[in-house]
C-alpha cells in the first residue's frame, strides 16, 4: 500500500464523522488516566488535525502536531512532514503520540522506530493501532481494500510490541477498547450496543477492535570501567614541599 496525501485527507474526513467519529471519542475517553503519568515540557502527535483532541488531557505544555496535512484551524503549533523521515532532534520529546499513523505505510516499523528515537530516556510513546484480531479485522477482510480505515495495515500487538523492544522501550501499559462491531450507516443501533464495551472489557478482552501500547524509553545505566595501571614506576625520587631537615628544631 502506497501512501498519498489523499488518502490520508480520507482518514481525516472519517474521523469527523459516523464510525471515525466513534473511533476518535473512545481513543479520547480512554487517554485521561494514561496520560496523567506523562510529564515533561514537550509532547508531539504524530497524526492529522481531526486527532489534535488526544493531547487535551495531557499536563505537557508544548504541544506540536506532525502530519502531511495542515492544521487550518491552528490548534496547536504544526510541523508539516510525512510519516517516513521525522526531521526532529534525537532524545528531545517527553511524550510521542501515534494514533495510528504507522498503519498508512509499506514499512510501519520504520515510523515506530523514528518515533522512539525522538523520545528522552524515561519518557513515553502510545501508540493506537487497529486489532486484526476483532470484528473490525472480520470486517476489514470483507471490505474493499479502497476504503478507509479498511485499505490501512492492521498490524497485530504483538508485532508492534517487539518493534518496541527492538527500540529499547519497556512495555508499560496495554489495553483494548471498542468491542462493537463497526457499524457504518447506523447509529442508533451503534448505541444500543453499547453494552458490548463493558462486557468486552470484562469477557474478551483480547478482541477489542483498537489496541492501545504505551512504552518507557529505558535510561542504559553508565558501567565505570576500572583502570589497571600497568606501567611500573621507575626510580625517580621525589621531593616534597616543605621545611628542609637542616632547619628542623
Amino acid at each position: 500500500m502506497t501512501t498519498t496525501h489523499r488518502t490520508i485527507q480520507h482518514w481525516d474526513h472519517w474521523l469527523s464523522e459516523g464510525l471515525g467519529k466513534k473511533l476518535l471519542e473512545a481513543e479520547r475517553e480512554f487517554l485521561p488516566s494514561v496520560l496523567s503519568d506523562c510529564y515533561g515540557r514537550h509532547a508531539l502527535l504524530i497524526g492529522v488535525p481531526h486527532q489534535v483532541s488526544l493531547l487535551k488531557f495531557t499536563s505537557i505544555p508544548q504541544q506540536v502536531l506532525l502530519s502531511p496535512l495542515l492544521d487550518k484551524n491552528k490548534t496547536i503549533p504544526s510541523i508539516e512532514s510525512d510519516y517516513t523521515h521525522l526531521a526532529i532532534a534525537s532524545a528531545s520529546v517527553d511524550l510521542v503520540l501515534v494514533p495510528h499513523s504507522f498503519e498508512f505505510l509499506d514499512n510501519p516499523q520504520q515510523l515506530i522506530t523514528e518515533a522512539c528515537r525522538i523520545v528522552k530516556p524515561e519518557g513515553y510513546i502510545i501508540i493506537f493501532g487497529f486489532n486484526p484480531l476483532s470484528l473490525w479485522g472480520i470486517k476489514k477482510s470483507s471490505e474493499k481494500h479502497n476504503k478507509i480505515p479498511w485499505s490501512l495495515n492492521f498490524i497485530s500487538p504483538n508485532t508492534v510490541k517487539n518493534w518496541l523492544l527492538l527500540s529499547d522501550f519497556q512495555l508499560v501499559k496495554q489495553n483494548k477498547l471498542l468491542f462493537r462491531p463497526p457499524i457504518q450507516h447506523h447509529a442508533k443501533f451503534y448505541e444500543k450496543l453499547k453494552i458490548m464495551e463493558w462486557l468486552g472489557s470484562k469477557l474478551w478482552t483480547p478482541f477489542g477492535g483498537v489496541y492501545m501500547l504505551m512504552a518507557q524509553a529505558k535510561v542504559i545505566p553508565l558501567t565505570p570501567i576500572k583502570v589497571r595501571w600497568q606501567q611500573k614506576l621507575s626510580g625517580i625520587q621525589v621531593t616534597l614541599p616543605g621545611p628542609s631537615i637542616r632547619n628542623w628544631p
